[in-house]
């Protein structure tokens, strides 16, 4: 009787648990229906460009249409993975989200190898505790595990991989992961781009099933690059007919014939990147029209580069024909047999171009024949990186006659149109600040101008310097004094494109109202970079 008595007692507090228990629940239950009642959604009424927008501003990589590698596409600030993150979730949200996200979640997919931000630790330590606690499984590949998954997804669904139109990685992965590259590029149509290993440029064995997937299935490709080895397959284009919509190519260390690379030029009507780089076969007759081959194509961005063959001859034999002379608008000379001397005889005739850079290398004084100047209405951006060695003690370096030519040029204004200028001279913003005011004047009723009288951005560095030192250049006005009246004044920080490395130190040039300057003086000499302000606080670089 005792244990039956013992058993009714814990039934009815069972009973009694099970009754507070739900009288808790509906307790809850009415708070959450209070508080947390369905509100008005106003994105119902937002048209859907304008959702698209706001979905494109919250993953801004996800609307990189360029032809870009995963390096070169960088931001400098965000967390490009955990931004991607954030529009899957969006995507989830409900169905009018899903189809104005979706779209742009898998147009331009990115797998980055780590998260930018401070999740990284945390994802991290995570990684290194299951590591420690299973010893017998292999290390986490994050990026891989990432194309894997995406790999899948694509598969999977056709809808959505007929929505990307570029791939990008890191370099790691391309290179150990090209099985499942192979297998995710089968399935996208309408890719565009997608970093690659560097075996495929030159036709490697290891990498001839991905070409074979990227030739068969993928031909809007606009990007592309044949290297050393890959002679034989760059041969076969003009009869393949292969990636017909193609716009930027490279062609580094190939041994091919001129008459071979006419006409693989020539296969590609879209075409408007072109870099030939250590082509020492290649002269200037290329540029020449042959009755039984095709000219050189039109080009709009055009970069040689270690070509010592090719010189402003051969250039101006090419921007002779019209439909070239119009095209090209970007001219990249890097080592090659164009001349400072010459380069005046390419910008004459090159009438569109905006930005010029030269890179060479120079044993000889500048020629002291008379040269015209450099001339240009159109050139925007000039690289004029003239380096050689430094002169003995007291003696100026061979290059200081071909900054002194740079120097002439501009004061001519010849080149009114140009804003930012390169040069790998440390002082040449000084000797330009030196420069005598233009001179205005009236001879035989016509008016003259001589001297700098424009805006210009000023990127100087030496040959021990890593970074690039900005200068703002500020015009005179007409009565003689420089156009600004503010304060000296002086800031760095200028932040420059990855490709030139970072931040660069800034200085601001100001008129002291009579058409000079005037230097603060201070205990230690002006630092040369950003990281010589970084250094001492009491330094400072106040220029009027």
């Amino acid at each position: 009787m005792g244990f039956l008595k013992h058993f009714r007692k814990k039934k009815s507090r069972s009973k009694d648990f099970q009754h507070e228990s739900k009288h808790n629940y509906s307790q809850s239950d009415s708070y959450h229906h209070q508080y947390s009642a369905p509100r008005r959604d106003y994105t119902r009424c937002l048209p859907d460009n304008v959702l698209q927008n706001i979905f494109a501003q919250l993953c801004p990589h996800a609307l990189d249409g360029s032809l870009s590698s995963a390096e070169e596409s960088m931001t400098d600030d965000g967390c490009m993975l955990c931004d991607m993150r954030d529009l899957a979730h969006c995507v989830l949200a409900c169905k009018k989200w899903y189809r104005q996200a979706q779209p742009i979640l898998y147009q331009h997919v990115r797998i980055d190898a780590v998260h930018y931000c401070e999740l990284e630790i945390k994802l991290s330590a995570m990684r290194k505790k299951n590591s420690f606690i299973a010893h017998n499984i292999e290390p986490q590949d994050p990026p891989r595990g990432r194309l894997i998954l995406f790999m899948r997804t694509v598969r999977e669904a056709q809808h959505l991989a007929n929505l990307v139109l570029s791939l990008r990685m890191p370099y790691m992965a391309r290179e150990a992961c090209k099985v499942e590259l192979a297998r995710t590029v089968s399935v996208l149509p309408n890719l565009r781009y997608v970093d690659l290993p560097t075996g495929f440029f030159s036709d490697d064995a290891s990498s001839f099933t991905l070409k074979q997937e990227l030739v068969a299935r993928c031909p809007e490709i606009r990007r592309m690059k044949y290297t050393r080895g890959a002679e034989r397959s760059f041969a076969m284009i003009p009869r393949a007919r292969t990636w017909m919509n193609l716009e930027v190519l490279e062609l580094v260390k190939l041994d091919v014939e001129p008459n071979i690379l006419l006409l693989a030029l020539n296969s590609f009507p879209r075409l408007k990147d072109l870099k030939l780089e250590q082509l020492q076969w290649l002269e200037d007759p290329v540029f020449k029209p042959l009755p039984s081959l095709p000219q050189f194509p039109p080009i709009q961005r055009l970069t040689l580069q270690d070509i010592p063959k090719i010189t402003a001859r051969g250039l101006a034999t090419y921007l002779s024909f019209p439909q070239n002379r119009d095209a090209l608008k970007h001219l990249k000379l890097n080592n090659t047999g164009v001349r400072a001397e010459t380069l005046h005889e390419i910008l004459t005739r090159a009438p569109h171009l905006s930005s010029l850079s030269i890179q060479q290398d120079v044993t000889r004084p500048f020629p002291m024949e008379d040269i015209p100047p450099l001339a240009s209405r159109s050139l925007i951006l000039l690289h004029y990186e003239i380096t050689s060695e430094s002169g003995r003690y007291g003696i100026q370096p061979v290059s200081a006659s071909y900054y002194s030519y740079l120097m002439s040029s501009l004061l001519s204004g010849s080149l009114p149109a140009l804003v930012d200028l390169y040069v790998r001279d440390a002082h040449f913003p000084d000797t330009l600040l030196l420069a005598p005011p233009p001179r205005f004047g009236n001879t035989n009723g016509t008016s003259r101008t001589q001297g700098l009288n424009q805006s210009l951005s000023v990127y100087s560095k030496g040959l021990d310097e890593l970074e690039w030192n900005f200068t703002s250049y500020e015009p005179f006005a007409p009565a003689g004094r420089r156009g600004s009246v503010t304060r000296p004044v002086s800031f760095h920080g200028a932040q420059l494109s990855p490709a030139w490395g970072g931040e660069a130190r800034k200085s601001v040039l100001v008129g002291n109202g009579f058409g000079g300057f005037l230097a603060v003086p201070a205990d230690e000499e002006r630092p040369k970079s950003s990281s010589g302000w970084r250094n001492s606080t009491a330094k400072k670089d106040l220029w009027r």
